[in-house]
């Protein structure tokens, strides 16, 4: 027969594990409850974050198509105002008949380019657009793309500055690069007011990369739209208060031709000093001078 005090003490011992066991399941209970609350939130905040992205991409096509409107409504309308001109007096003299045909001429290819633009862009990011590569001096990439501006530079007038370039070759595919090139400088001397200076400049990086930088004393950008200017439908200015002419796509698009070919386009500026933007191409794509003849 067990005794009294033995019973007591089995008692007590039985009552301080059930209270321990207790605790025990509270306190486990109370940390999966604290964390499904942490796990709840950083979802809450995951799902938020990319609500407002959502929300600024849809506002970025939005403004986008803006553009969109304003840019192909002014080549259209000059196109069929002064194509209605010239019907209207086709049966007298001609007149001014050749200076509305150099209108309509001009509108049409603007209209092209922006058409152009924005197919070009569709077939990069679909994976559609392929490289015909070549072997091409990058001197003669930059002088090249440098005569399609040139004459709009003269007209401002801005500064070209064309120095020696980084001595290589290049296995690219030259088309495309050209219009990388072309892009960048159409845009420095869009945003460069008369009197200003654009600086083309090449060089090899520690790494063997090449680094070509094209510099200009333009207006510059803000840096909080550094990363929106080079995002397809990123622009600065809306179609009310830009005043610039352009569907703002050709930062994205060269960015994007750059990328093809394994580089990267990066770009610095400076409000009221201007903007410099840096092509990177990888080393393999590099070859040297020497090559083309020994081929």
């Amino acid at each position: 027969m067990i005794d009294a005090p033995r019973r007591k003490r089995g008692s007590l011992l039985d009552s301080y594990c059930l209270q321990l066991g207790a605790l025990a399941e509270r306190r486990h209970t109370e940390l999966a409850l604290r964390a499904a609350k942490q796990q709840a939130e950083t979802a809450a905040l995951l799902a938020n974050e990319a609500m407002l992205q959502a929300q600024e991409a849809e506002r970025a096509k939005t403004k986008f198509l803006a553009n969109m409107t304003h840019e192909l409504r002014t080549p259209l309308n000059a196109i069929i105002g002064f194509s209605e001109i010239i019907q209207a007096a086709q049966h007298q003299p001609k007149g001014d008949h050749p200076e509305y045909a150099s209108y309509i001429y001009d509108a049409g290819i603007h209209l092209l380019g922006i058409v152009n633009g924005v197919l070009d862009l569709a077939r990069i990011e679909a994976g559609k657009l392929d490289l015909d590569e070549q072997l091409v001096p990058l001197d003669d990439l930059i002088r090249s793309s440098l005569k399609t501006v040139a004459p709009a530079a003269e007209k401002k007038p801005i500064d070209i500055v064309f120095g020696p370039q980084a001595a290589t070759l290049l296995v690219v595919d030259a088309i495309k690069l050209k219009q990388v090139f072309v892009n960048l400088l159409s845009n420095a001397v869009k945003f460069t007011p008369a009197g200003g200076r654009i600086d083309i400049r090449s060089s090899f990086a520690g790494s063997g990369e090449l680094l070509v930088k094209i510099g200009d004393t333009g207006l510059g950008i803000p840096g909080e739209y550094l990363d929106r200017v080079l995002e397809p439908f990123g622009q600065v200015e809306d179609h009310l208060t830009r005043q610039s002419e352009g569907a703002g796509l050709g930062l994205p698009i060269a960015r994007a031709l750059v990328g093809l070919h394994g580089g990267d386009l990066v770009l610095e500026s400076e409000v009221g000093t201007g903007t410099t933007v840096t092509v990177h191409l990888p080393r393999e794509r590099l070859r040297p001078l020497n090559e083309r003849l020994a081929g």
